[in-house]
């Protein structure tokens, strides 16, 4: 068994040994709601992560609150698939009120059904643990800079960071990451109301008990506060446009900032 030269992807679920703790409550007894809830969440992101459409190298590992999943580095537009997974997975668990972190790296790496380890793994749990800081997903640029190299026979380089670049986004400190807030809108059936949703969704999440966290969480927090009210500026600066029907203008002039 050699090592391959693999994209390797690391996701926990932030706060999970909170979640945990309240599957018991205070008599000792199962909180059986609170369970259903966890089993739903880990279903979900299995269900999402595990699916390798076109790969014939895509493996997917879940352990507890974690997930692995790596690829070949030279499998054709498979950044771009597996970037989307983690886009899907970043804003479902989001919308159900788990956030997400990890790290995507590139490197040597052996992943079996059955065992995965590696400096790629290294890298990306370092990332995840070390770089994140906050709940988002850094993608690594030698990542980007080789998947651009291996893009589809059907289309351009050029085409292919485009596709990249409407999940990713540079963030302050100068790491790319999954963006779940201002590029969810594009993953939407509904766009118009399930962004709205979306919106009322997070902030009812993770800010309707803010003062109550300790100052690590808020820390995370008010990162995810920044990128909502970036998201809300937007949208109350293009819903001005005529083009909009006047219930959807007077529905998003109703969202308020996070304060």
């Amino acid at each position: 068994m050699n090592y391959e030269n693999r994209i390797c992807c690391f996701i926990d679920i932030l706060g999970f040994k909170q979640h945990l703790n309240q599957t018991i409550n205070s008599a000792g007894e199962d909180n059986i709601e609170k369970i259903k809830s966890i089993q739903s969440i880990l279903n979900l992101s299995k269900s999402i992560t595990s699916d390798t459409g076109l790969s014939k190298s895509k493996i997917v590992t879940h352990f507890s609150d974690s997930i692995v999943i790596s690829y070949k580095y030279d499998e054709e537009s498979q950044l771009f698939s597996t970037l989307l997974n983690l886009l899907y997975v970043s804003m479902e668990l989001a919308n159900k009120g788990f956030l997400t972190r990890g790290g995507v790296a590139i490197g040597k790496l052996i992943h079996t059904d059955e065992v995965v380890f590696g400096p790629a793994l290294v890298d990306a749990y370092n990332i995840e643990s070390k770089l994140s800081k906050y709940p988002r997903i850094i993608v690594d640029k030698n990542v980007i800079e080789n998947g651009l190299q291996y893009h589809s026979e059907n289309h351009t380089k050029e085409e292919e960071k485009e596709y990249v670049m409407d999940i990713v986004t540079e963030d302050n400190d100068g790491h790319y990451y999954i963006d779940y807030v201002q590029k969810s809108s594009s993953e939407f059936d509904d766009l118009e109301y399930d962004l709205y949703r979306y919106i009322n969704n997070l902030k009812e999440n993770f800010f309707s008990n803010y003062d109550e966290e300790n100052e690590d969480v808020q820390k995370k927090l008010d990162w995810l506060k920044t990128k909502i009210n970036e998201l809300i500026t937007n949208i109350k600066t293009n819903i001005k446009n005529p083009e909009f029907a006047p219930d959807i203008i007077a529905l998003y002039s109703t969202v308020e900032y996070i304060k």
